[in-house]
């Protein structure tokens, strides 16, 4: 048998851990549902400016453009990607 203040203290950090992991699922759903709305406002703005509502050429666009490093360099202060 154990001691009382050690069952105590390992009560305790499984009721932290599993209060972590209850947070973990939560943010994990939040980070979800902001990257489908970042998806959504880009293709929106990419409709804007290619001045189209067809998908296919919106993919056809994203195809065409090779990634550069401005992204990750523009949003490593916290920004958003168009400065605002």
């Amino acid at each position: 048998m154990v001691s009382k203040k050690l069952a105590m203290r390992l009560d305790k950090k499984q009721t932290e851990l599993a209060n972590a992991e209850a947070k973990v699922k939560v943010l994990k759903g939040e980070v979800a549902e902001l990257k489908q709305q970042v998806q959504l406002e880009l293709v929106k703005k990419l409709q804007d400016n290619l001045h189209t509502d067809d998908l296919g050429t919106i993919e056809q666009f994203i195809a065409q453009v090779a990634p550069t490093d401005t992204i990750t360099s523009t949003t490593t202060d916290g920004g958003e990607l168009d400065g605002h």
